[in-house]
């Protein structure tokens, strides 16, 4: 498997590590978790899942790894909405 190919996987992984960080910082600082249930390594297992089968499925042209690696960016989204929410932008869970 080439860089190219395995590409997804590891932004996905950094992404999972840096919204796992993100929140284990805004639990240290008082915050709430949305989703008790929430796990890593569930998250990594959906976007590796759903990396792996477009990878399988799709076609090997330009375009297509485009949006395979966009899809593996949106991994990061819970780490900028966390970061968000302790830099006070967001409010956060209100109880």
């Amino acid at each position: 498997m080439g860089l190219r190919r395995i590409t997804p996987l590891l932004v996905s992984l950094g992404g999972v590590l840096s919204d796992y960080i993100t929140t284990r910082v805004g639990l240290g600082l008082g915050f709430y978790e949305t989703h008790p249930q929430y796990h890593p390594v569930f998250g990594l297992l959906i976007f590796w899942g759903a990396i792996t089968l477009l990878m399988l499925t799709l076609p090997k042209k330009r375009p297509w790894n485009i949006s395979i690696c966009g899809l593996a960016l949106w991994s990061l989204l819970g780490a900028v909405n966390n970061i968000l929410v302790i830099f006070g932008v967001f409010s956060g869970l209100v109880i």
